[in-house]
């Protein structure tokens, strides 16, 4: 019986992954727009907190989240966005699906989606709840890994766990 839930788990993280891409997020529309948010991959700027820090074990209840940074890319693609939210419950390092509030981009309300491994895929939804959008925030960072304060993933391995770190993403807004 142990075998098959690993298995099941094994599908259901790979099957998460799939959509991680930019060009995975939404069928080519000649009326979106792509984004960038935190930065870029070699220069991240976006701040995401984790608050108590995320661990290696599934956490007991959910996790206050949060995740900021400037906006480039011109149109409603100006200022600062910020997230507000969630880690749902028995979130981990490797795995885990973040939810909530969504301000400073005209349209977008909220957002939810799955990580694995330091890559996220998340849709934006507008205030009726439909999709407007995608994002995928890179979570490995070169800063995460050379931060004395913001060791990477090694924290993960601490009782404090990763509390916090950089990072960059692309968003996509449909329509």
């Amino acid at each position: 019986m142990r075998v098959r839930g690993v298995a099941v788990g094994l599908a259901v993280l790979g099957l998460s992954l799939l959509p991680i891409t930019p060009s995975a997020a939404a069928p080519p529309n000649q009326g979106s727009r792509v984004c960038a948010w935190g930065g870029t991959p070699a220069a991240p700027t976006g701040v995401i907190t984790v608050s108590p820090g995320v661990t290696n074990f599934p956490s007991a209840g959910p996790l206050r989240f949060s995740a900021t940074g400037p906006l480039a890319g011109g149109g409603p693609c100006t200022g600062a966005m910020t997230f507000r939210g969630i880690v749902d419950a028995g979130g981990t390092c490797a795995a885990l699906v973040f939810e909530g509030k969504v301000e400073g981009l005209p349209g977008v309300a909220s957002f939810y989606g799955p990580g694995a491994l330091g890559l996220v895929h998340e849709f934006l939804y507008d205030s009726r709840g439909d999709i407007v959008g995608a994002d995928q925030p890179q979570v490995l960072t070169v800063g995460n890994a050379t931060d004395p304060d913001h060791p990477a993933f090694t924290a993960c391995n601490t009782p404090e766990g990763f509390t916090g770190g950089s990072f960059s993403s692309t968003v996509e807004l449909f329509g």
